[in-house]
């Protein structure tokens, strides 16, 4: 992510306040903090989270393709990257790692049952716009521009996909999508996605 340098005064008496909000994770030093505080004025945040939905038997084949999206994911600013495995969920943590290597943090979770059941377990993690990328499906599809265009348009979800029977692909979700997710086996293409379509709260792009 592209940043100038700058130079600016501040009172000592408001910079000791800026200081103090640096915990070493969540705000990492002054400039990050100084970042922080604007953001939050201006009715925007810099945690931006991600979901990689990394279930199935084929999902080790997938990581040549998962690492590209990771690779994107940290130009754009992401910080923390939930891994939803399933089965084979030992060999995709071997594979990937903690994220030190992308750039990023990794959370692995092997609670949740289905796609829409990996979110179901993250809804305390989920407070802000957030976007998930199922591994089946990822292309040179442009993740910011799939962000810009769902905040333009405010929809509760953003899918982008080349297969409109399965709904297979990148999704951009706002966090009252959480009231529509349950405990047990349910799935985003099946339970989740139609009914948002149907009820006019989700746009789809096409992945070209």
């Amino acid at each position: 992510m592209e940043r100038e340098r700058v130079t600016i005064s501040i009172k000592k008496i408001i910079l000791d306040k800026i200081d103090r909000t640096i915990d070493g994770a969540n705000v990492r030093n002054r400039s990050h903090a100084i970042e922080s505080l604007i953001l939050k004025g201006l009715g925007t945040s810099d945690t931006r989270t991600a979901v990689v939905l990394m279930g199935g038997d084929d999902a080790l084949k997938s990581i040549p393709n998962v690492e590209q999206a990771l690779s994107e994911l940290k130009d754009l600013g992401f910080e923390t990257v939930h891994i939803a495995t399933g089965f084979l969920g030992e060999k995709v943590q071997e594979k990937l790692g903690d994220g030190s290597k992308y750039g990023l943090k990794f959370v692995y979770n092997d609670k949740g049952e289905g796609s829409a059941g990996a979110l179901a377990v993250l809804k305390k993690e989920l407070k802000n716009t957030f976007i998930v990328i199922n591994h089946h499906q990822f292309s040179d599809f442009k993740i910011d521009e799939l962000l810009n265009f769902h905040k333009k348009h405010h929809f509760v979800a953003t899918i982008a996909t080349n297969n409109l029977d399965t709904l297979q692909g990148i999704y951009v979700f706002e966090p009252e999508i959480s009231n529509r997710l349950t405990k047990g086996f349910s799935m985003l293409e099946d339970d989740i996605l139609p009914k948002l379509i149907k009820d006019g709260k989700a746009a789809v792009c096409p992945m070209i």
